[in-house]
């Protein structure tokens, strides 16, 4: 996939485009794999249709066949996407109608160009997510060195937890937070 519009019109690295596209491809599967809907305003929502077992041919022999159960996915756009796209095309002339981007006659429909390189401060680093199976572990904590409290992992950061902080669970032990393996996307940037 070709992501220098991207790149440009946020100041991202192609990495971190892709490795943000990725994730959200990813977390669509999971979402759809579970029933969920996932809508994205402006957009579209993205669903699953659930196909019954029904008779199929199997293109092969043309022989009737017993088609398992699934899980199709599925999206509609967004009236309101439709309408944008709509609205574009016939704003612009016939010669300029499927050109992309790229192109000089398409200038007033595309973004400014990117900022000169030396304006522009490299966006932090996308720590990497936790692991699906530690978001809800429950890990204890010691702030004030006397009071142990437990704390979900995803609410760690907002306690106040930092890379020196105490903490204990019953695979590690007392260690400091920034060197427990698991802990150490908390603390990457």
């Amino acid at each position: 996939m070709d992501t220098t519009y991207i790149e440009q019109t946020t100041g991202f690295s192609e990495q971190t485009v892709k490795g943000v596209i990725d994730g959200f491809i990813k977390f669509i599967q999971l979402e759809l794999r579970a029933g969920n809907e996932v809508k994205v305003s402006d957009f579209g929502v993205f669903y699953p249709k659930e196909l019954g077992e029904r008779q199929a041919r199997n293109p092969r022999t043309g022989e009737v066949i017993i088609a398992k159960p699934r899980t199709k996915p599925r999206f509609k756009f967004y009236d309101s996407f439709e309408k944008m796209i709509q609205d574009e095309v016939e704003g612009r002339g016939a010669r300029d109608k499927g050109q992309g981007l790229n192109t000089a006659s398409n200038t007033a429909l595309s973004a400014p160009p990117p900022p000169p390189q030396d304006l522009i401060t490299p966006p932090a680093p996308v720590p990497p997510p936790p692991p699906a199976e530690m978001v809800s572990r429950t890990w204890h904590i010691s702030l004030s060195g006397e009071k142990v409290e437990p704390v979900a992992e995803n609410q760690l950061i907002t306690k106040g937890v930092t890379s020196a902080t105490p903490i204990w669970s019953e695979g590690t032990g007392w260690k400091r937070a920034g060197e427990i393996p698991e802990l150490k996307y908390l603390f990457a940037a």
